[in-house]
């Protein structure tokens, strides 16, 4: 029976002497031999023959082993290939250096079959680790590549697909600690969430799945960016571990395109570019601490209103972007990032912002994740058309007939601390199969509910919206007065009906405010370019009918669609 060959041995040395002396020794032991008498021939052979294993002389012409070493060494990649050095140098530091340069092991001239044998079965056993550990790396890598493939469609999967909506992550491992979310809310508001965690990897990337899902689903029902922020720094103060955390960038676009909420814990700035000119108009600083700290956090405090023209930019990332490095241990920071983003032609900002990244860190491995979001302001974003597309489809009911009746009465503290609507809204979708008219119904209820809440419990007035800085007075008076409530509630009755191939809602609103002369109240034209008043006009608008009893604190609307 043939012996298996263990394939073919490289002699490198300049004295053919020794050459035919190694020769004769590895035949014996069953190998293929080539000869090379330098270190540049010996790389050249190394490219190839593929050699299994190297004898590498030391001193040679031309270029020497060390260089040869660690040449071929980098050239055989994850791929183990012993060299083995030969030398009549028997000192530390000339030893030392052969290891240094790459070397697997030191066989001293004048050589010994015996010993030769037993360093080439060693090499040989650490050759088969070698190959056993590398299947393991590459079947922990694979499993790794589809664990990944399968969190980022569970976190990342519902987010909205637009062309004006650009954002890359560049893990700084398999896994990544930041994430991107983005959905509509059912008033066509659009959200998107950028976030980092503690650090990056496996560890980091878990924390995205049950941020993800109170996102996509609050968001889904209408609950507001407060109840959003509160729901997710709760859940994550009961699940991460001591000094591990979630810096949060969170923008809330109305559908008009006009002004923006925005929040910023423990986040780099926040930037609005002017989209005709890269100018950076507003900069939102981080004014909180991260999530999964403290258990409480004013979400209302840290609000920043931004008030912005069509065609403007919204840039957000995390600080893996500023805090990247050069071969030269350089970051890139802020000053380069900004000159990125004025030099970068118009629309050609987020691209630009990669491109200056990449020509600084050049070949320098990046030590963190990172994030880089930029959202476009233009009507197409919002459009109708484009939400019902990406919109979570919405639960049917079993049934769409029957009588069925709701009440709700908020009251004083209460007021403070929750936001009737999605309750409302939701508990009718679970009932009533109204998939396209959920928008409508959505809109409806929050405007008379904000009437009542606003204009009734509160006693603000719509005037102080009259121009586009009044705004911010009004919601931070408006902060102020529900943070002081004490009493007052506003009350909700719901009764559906059917009536012949008609579903009907009738919706009843009370509030304990003072009212308002409704019998010689006016709503703005619709060409109007008012900002205050425009509330009863688009309910008048999305309802059948709707009227005002008792002193005007009294609202009722009804909404009717077609059934089958």
């Amino acid at each position: 029976m043939n012996k298996i060959s263990p394939g073919k041995a490289l002699i490198v040395d300049d004295e053919k002497t020794n050459r035919l002396i190694l020769i004769s020794l590895l035949k014996k032991q069953g190998y293929d031999c080539i000869e090379a008498v330098n270190g540049q021939e010996a790389i050249d052979l190394f490219s190839s023959e593929s050699p299994g294993i190297i004898f590498m002389d030391v001193m040679m012409p031309e270029v020497d082993g060390y260089e040869a070493t660690r040449q071929i060494k980098a050239a055989s990649g994850s791929r183990f290939v012993p060299i083995i050095f030969l030398t009549a140098i028997t000192d530390e530091e000339a030893l030392s250096r052969c290891i240094d340069a790459g070397g697997d092991d030191v066989l001293v001239k004048p050589f010994d079959s015996f010993i030769l044998s037993t360093k080439i079965r060693a090499m040989q056993r650490i050759s088969l680790l070698h190959s056993e550990v590398q299947g393991m790396y590459s079947m922990i890598h694979r499993e790794q590549e589809i664990a990944e493939s399968v969190l980022i469609n569970a976190v990342q999967g519902n987010n909205i697909k637009s062309p004006y909506l650009k954002d890359k992550i560049r893990p700084a491992s398999t896994f990544s600690g930041d994430m991107v979310l983005s959905a509509y809310s059912p008033s066509q508001d659009l959200f998107l969430l950028i976030g980092d965690f503690t650090g990056h990897g496996l560890s980091a990337a878990l924390g995205a799945l049950p941020v993800s899902e109170i996102f996509h689903t609050m968001v889904s029902k209408g609950y507001s960016a407060d109840n959003v922020l509160n729901a997710i720094n709760k859940k994550l103060t009961s699940l991460l571990p001591v000094g591990m955390f979630l810096g949060v960038q969170l923008v809330v676009i109305d559908q008009e395109l006009k002004h923006a909420n925005i929040f910023n814990a423990g986040m780099p700035d926040l930037l609005v570019i002017d989209g005709a000119t890269n100018e950076i108009t507003h900069r939102i600083k981080s004014n909180s601490l991260p999530l999964g700290i403290v258990e409480d956090i004013n979400t209302r405090e840290i609000c920043k209103f931004v008030t912005f023209q069509r065609n403007d930019k919204i840039l957000m990332y995390s600080d893996g972007l500023t805090e990247a490095r050069n071969l030269e241990d350089e970051k890139f920071g802020e000053f380069r990032l900004e000159d990125a983003i004025s030099q970068a032609p118009l629309n050609g900002v987020y691209g630009n912002i990669f491109h200056g990244l990449d020509l600084f860190c050049e070949d320098r491995a990046q030590v963190d994740d990172v994030t880089l979001v930029e959202l476009t302001c233009v009507q197409e974003l919002v459009s109708k058309e484009n939400i019902i597309e990406h919109q979570h489809a919405i639960k049917k009911p079993l049934a769409n007939q029957g009588e069925w009746e709701l009440v709700l009465n908020f009251t004083g503290l209460r007021l403070r601390e929750t936001n009737p609507v999605p309750i409302l809204v939701n508990h009718i979708l679970e009932m009533e199969d109204l998939a396209e008219e959920s928008q409508s119904l959505f809109t409806v209820i929050t405007e008379l509910y904000v009437n009542a809440l606003d204009h009734g419990v509160l006693g603000l007035d719509s005037k102080m919206k009259s121009d586009p800085a009044g705004f911010a007075n009004y919601f931070k008076e408006r902060e102020t007065r529900l943070m002081a409530l004490e009493s007052g509630y506003v009350n909700f009755e719901l009764v559906v009906e059917q009536i012949a191939n008609q579903r009907h809602i009738h919706l009843r609103v009370e509030d304990s405010g003072q009212g308002f002369d409704y019998e010689n109240y006016r709503p703005p034209k619709e060409d109007s370019n008012a900002l205050n008043g425009r509330g009863l006009m688009l309910i008048e608008n999305l309802c059948d009918s709707l009227c005002f009893e008792g002193k005007g604190n009294i609202a009722k609307a009804s909404i009717t669609w077609v059934t089958q």
